[in-house]
């Protein structure tokens, strides 16, 4: 599996204490992440991974998370995902292969700014094994809000992903 850090995100490398967590809002995300990556602007930080939907979708989610971040999550950002270019249906397949496939979960909720304003979109996806049987994975999904009008203005299609295992019961 090929996962790609772009270093020129990066502005400054970051000393953080003991126990600090990358626990961003979903406004932050889409703010400080999602939006400035579709812009081409540097990151405040290198929180997350950069992987191409392709590489994403061909891996079994237990194969990118690795170990603590199991349950507390962990962040992706998304290159080339065409699967979220305009609106997003209930239950649509996402990825497919012999590892299984990620089903949504509901509709997709808008992400609002501090204005009101619709600035994003999230959707709760679960991931299915090859037998469709149900697992405990599960991954939030953002993309960014794209007035219709400019639906096809050639910009990079980038998605934020946070995938995590819930506790078994």
């Amino acid at each position: 599996m090929t996962i790609v850090w772009r270093e020129s995100s990066v502005v400054e490398e970051l000393r953080l204490p003991t126990g600090w967590r990358f626990d961003p809002t979903d406004v932050e995300l889409i703010q400080f992440y999602l939006s400035k990556i579709v812009g081409s602007e540097p990151l405040p930080a290198k929180a997350m991974k950069e992987i191409d939907a392709l590489h994403f979708y061909q891996h079994h989610p237990k194969n990118l998370v690795h170990g603590t971040l199991r349950l507390l999550g962990e962040y992706f950002l998304i290159h080339g995902d065409e699967y979220f270019h305009g609106k997003i249906d209930k239950m649509k397949l996402v990825g497919q292969g012999n590892v299984g496939s990620w089903s949504y979960l509901g509709n997709e909720e808008e992400i609002f700014d501090e204005d009101g304003n619709v600035i994003a979109y999230k959707i709760h996806s679960t991931f299915f094994s090859p037998n469709s049987m149900k697992t405990n994975w599960r991954m939030e999904l953002y993309r960014l809000h794209v007035p219709n009008n400019q639906e096809d203005s050639g910009r990079e299609e980038w998605v934020v992903a946070r995938i995590r295992a819930q506790e078994e019961s």
